[in-house]
């Protein structure tokens, strides 16, 4: 194996990285299949960058699922091999099925290891997917692997962490370190600073959806008032305010997040750590921001191509991101002021369009109801219904695992679902959603009980 791994990357999964390399080495050609989301959108441009470093051509599609249809249509390409990045780890047996060089680069908690292909991921090697590495952390350790030049693609990585929520409240597991290291490197600049959109602040705490003001947002007039009330220019940034005046807002809307019913962890990251990619001139969560909206918003494309620098893709992305922000702000508003329908152990409500859902779900569990419940957005589409599963790390520490029960219930009723305990999804049959959620409900209920103890 050449060489030793940065920290927090574990002996294993380098070796498994290693192993990956020596099964591409001999293809010109890559085909490159990630998740739709920004995390798979992050992914693909680590891997871009690295494969243009390492002289190979490839083809980047990102897709929901590696389905039977996905299948098909990639068997048919005949690609000499793929790399499958944030996802695969539960479609083993498909990937295997290819019959060519395969690498899947997921964090995915996997139903088991692969035989045929090299399977990277790292719940393999002691590593909590579900927080401490995503899908482009995973695909950047493995291009660093490929050449230490790759360094540079760290601005990107975080992108996607930050996408998956991997920053909350600190990066950890194989994050924390590698962030930690490229930091060190002088690639990212650490500062401090509000969760706010970089606006005016009327205008930030009127447009912003995660933090997510009740009250304020979508309602700039009101914005205004509580500015004027703590004596602040609504017109004012907040790197332009006074020390004194900084911690005066702060406290204010801390106080207010609590109020609305805010988890403890959204409190605490109102004032977080922001990352500066000094590659791009940009902090790392307004690269996800923009990037998640892309993908959001059916931009997919644009996307891969703002996370991996193109000038000609920031105007059009930033025009994604202004969209998206009020479709997302227009769900969350109607959330705040109808609430969701009440199940037993869970709150469930319906969403029109199924790539906010999913986003929609996570904020609102966040920052609205106390996260007392699990929350499952339903998307209702011609023939089948996309859900969303979203959690916290208190339900998570009751006994929460929303893949094995969105997995559990959505093979009852002839769908599939999975993903992480805190963040899962399914596809189910159109006309089956009351049957599926009553499922939900009861598998959420038994992982709540409390578990006999065996006699001492």
């Amino acid at each position: 194996m050449a060489g030793s791994p940065p920290a927090g990357i574990p002996e294993g999964l380098w070796s498994r990285f290693h192993q990956a390399i020596a099964s591409l080495a001999a293809v010109d050609r890559i085909r490159i299949l990630c998740h739709y989301d920004a995390d798979g959108a992050t992914s693909a441009a680590v891997l871009a960058r690295a494969f243009v470093r390492w002289g190979k051509t490839f083809h980047i599609s990102l897709t929901t699922v590696l389905d039977d249809a996905t299948v098909a249509r990639v068997r048919q390409e005949g690609n000499p091999a793929l790399v499958i990045a944030d996802m695969g780890s539960g479609q083993l047996d498909a990937v295997e099925g290819f019959g060519v060089p395969a690498v899947v680069l997921d964090h995915h908690k996997p139903l088991r290891d692969a035989e045929r292909v090299v399977h990277a991921n790292p719940h393999l090697f002691g590593v909590d997917g579900a927080h401490g590495a995503c899908g482009a952390t995973v695909s950047w350790a493995f291009a660093l692997a490929l050449d230490p030049q790759n360094w540079d693609s760290v601005g990107i990585a975080m992108a996607g962490a930050i996408a998956d929520k991997q920053h909350t409240p600190a990066f950890d597991g194989m994050n924390g370190p590698l962030f930690e290291e490229a930091v060190q490197r002088k690639l990212l600049v650490r500062h401090r600073g509000l969760a706010l959109p970089d606006r005016p602040l009327g205008e930030a705490l009127a447009t912003s959806y995660e933090p997510y003001f009740a009250g304020f947002a979508k309602r700039p007039d009101e914005a205004g008032k509580l500015l004027r009330r703590l004596k602040i220019d609504a017109a004012t940034k907040w790197h332009d305010l006074e020390p004194a005046k900084r911690r005066t807002l702060a406290s204010y809307l801390a106080t207010h997040l609590m109020r609305q019913g805010a988890i403890p962890e959204a409190v605490e990251m109102l004032v977080q750590d922001k990352y500066w990619i000094e590659s791009m001139h940009r902090y790392a969560g307004d690269l996800c921001d923009a990037v998640n909206a892309c993908c959001r918003m059916g931009a997919e494309g644009l996307a891969v191509a703002l996370a991996l620098g193109d000038s000609d893709a920031v105007a059009p992305a930033e025009a994604h991101r202004q969209a998206y922000g009020e479709k997302a702000l227009a769900h969350l508003a109607r959330l705040e002021r109808e609430g969701p329908f009440s199940g037993k152990h869970l709150a469930f409500f319906y969403c029109d369009e199924p790539t906010l859902a999913g986003n929609v779900a996570g904020i609102a569990v966040q920052y609205l109801w106390s996260g007392a419940r699990p929350l499952l957005a339903l998307s209702v589409a011609d023939g089948t219904t996309k859900v969303s599963g979203r959690g916290t790390k208190a339900l998570v520490a009751r006994g929460l695992d929303l893949a094995a029960a969105l997995r559990e219930a959505a093979a009852a009723v002839g769908g599939q679902g999975g993903g992480h305990d805190v963040a899962a999804g399914a596809t189910i049959p159109k006309g089956k959603e009351e049957k599926f959620v009553s499922l939900v409900d009861e598998l959420v209920g038994l992982q709540f009980a409390p578990k006999a103890t065996t006699p001492a």
